[in-house]
């Protein structure tokens, strides 16, 4: 088998892929069809108040245009709405609205049912372990890699 078969970066990918399609399935047959977890993660990143699109955006770590992008899509089925922030007019507010938070509800709803589903396959141990593992994944910072200081470092091979 040829090596890029076997890179840990292309499983992770088509992982990611199988989940948010999964996801995207069940919204659908949910009555939220077009919404992905990308939007769930947008909504995850905002205030009860009311969030910037720029906060949101860095909070995510993307663009502001792309942050724009997913306000638009779900002002557009009103699960958030917009207002000028009343602290500077030249910014704009995003707030969850009421339909906005039982969308939000019924994402988690699935991805607790995805999550359930993996952890019957592979096992509660294994599940644990890879929920571990990749929470030392995502905090690994190759600048600090040399110096041993990212989550991990204390372990020997």
């Amino acid at each position: 088998m040829a090596q890029g078969q076997h890179s840990l970066a292309r499983l992770m990918l088509q992982i990611n892929r199988q989940f948010s399609a999964i996801a995207a399935q069940r919204y659908a047959a949910r009555g939220y069809a077009g919404l992905t977890p990308v939007h769930v993660f947008f909504m995850a990143n905002l205030d009860l108040d009311g969030t910037r699109i720029v906060t949101a955006a860095d909070r995510m770590k993307t663009t502001k245009q792309f942050a724009g992008r997913l306000v638009q899509e779900l002002e557009s089925r009103h699960y958030v709405e917009t207002t000028p922030d009343p602290t500077d007019r030249r910014a704009t507010l995003v707030k969850v609205t009421d339909a906005g938070w039982k969308f939000f509800k019924d994402a988690c709803e699935v991805k607790n049912e995805i999550e359930a589903e993996y952890q019957a396959l592979i096992g509660e141990e294994q599940m644990g372990m890879l929920e571990s593992v990749l929470e030392t994944l995502a905090t690994y910072n190759p600048q600090n890699a040399d110096s041993g200081h990212f989550p991990g470092a204390e372990v020997e091979a």
